[in-house]
């Protein structure tokens, strides 16, 4: 069965849905994940470092996986709270545009990049990632960091980011992906609830996102599966919500300030470790150049 594959938002309720629950929740987001609303990354045979520092982690090898050169003039399509924009503006002295959809994330963003000393590297837009108003050629890299599965039409978001960059630009995409598109009923119905939950348009697998990047004329490209590195992120999810779920008190406080809907975005924790458990939800990367 393919139907877990398929987008299941028109994109104006998409756009609506995603505004709402990151307006709504990013509060609660940054309060259970942190700064870095992303997976971490475990290194093989290293010891643990923490849920935080897997998550910084992550941002490093993505950056090693491109590589993402210093100083490079970087669009971060779809920044969340900015904590990666901040980071590369610090770390490689880069100069990042972040995009969003969510005006709540903005004003995070631009807090926590004056907080680590780089309003002068960073910028915070209220855009859409698949209509930018960039002229072409004008980023070093593109960085979609989790956000590639927000995207109902993956095709023209890749196709944006290949218009954007400048000849020799570099595509870094980190995004949860499908295992593939032969699931079971059960486990489209699992998928199914993930999207909902998540407000996810919906996830492909890794090779499809390779073939899309390869028949819009991406050279150099390069995907790599990290779903054993980013496992652990769901497992300490799980047991961060624990208490929360167990409170009555703590989810009718939430309740009162968020609405319904927070049942949901607490019993979407446990969908995606049962996701990752049952080797439905992968997470991929995928690094493309856009041709001299």
């Amino acid at each position: 069965m393919t139907s877990a594959l398929q987008p299941r938002w028109a994109t104006p309720d998409l756009h609506a849905a995603i505004k709402d629950h990151y307006d709504g929740l990013i509060e609660l987001y940054e309060d259970l994940w942190g700064e870095h609303i992303h997976h971490g990354y475990w290194a093989e045979d290293e010891p643990d470092p923490g849920r935080h520092a897997a998550q910084v982690r992550l941002v490093e090898e993505l950056m090693s996986f491109g590589p993402l050169p210093e100083g490079s003039r970087v669009l971060d399509a779809g920044c969340g709270i900015g904590a990666s924009a901040v980071h590369l503006a610090q770390r490689l002295g880069c100069q990042v545009d972040g995009i969003t959809i969510s005006a709540e994330q903005i004003t995070r963003a631009e807090a926590k990049a004056a907080e680590g000393g780089v309003t002068d590297r960073t910028t915070f837009r209220l855009v859409d990632a698949l209509h930018t108003d960039y002229a072409d050629g004008t980023f070093d890299v593109v960085w979609a960091l989790e956000s590639c599965e927000l995207m109902p039409d993956k095709r023209a978001f890749l196709a944006e980011c290949l218009r954007v960059l400048k000849p020799g630009g570099t595509l870094l995409v980190a995004t949860w992906c499908a295992r593939d598109d032969s699931l079971s009923a059960d486990e489209t119905r699992l998928m199914g609830r993930i999207y909902r939950d998540f407000v996810v348009s919906h996830v492909l697998p890794l090779d499809q996102y390779r073939d899309l990047a390869d028949g819009l004329g991406f050279t150099a490209i390069r995907t790599d599966d990290w779903s054993e590195r980013v496992w652990d992120t769901w497992k300490l999810s799980s047991d961060i919500v624990k208490p929360v779920v167990r409170d009555p008190s703590v989810v009718w406080k939430l309740v009162r300030a968020k609405g319904m809907d927070i049942f949901r975005f607490l019993n979407s924790v446990p969908l995606m470790k049962q996701a990752y458990d049952r080797g439905v939800m992968r997470y991929g990367v995928l690094r493309a150049e856009r041709p001299l």
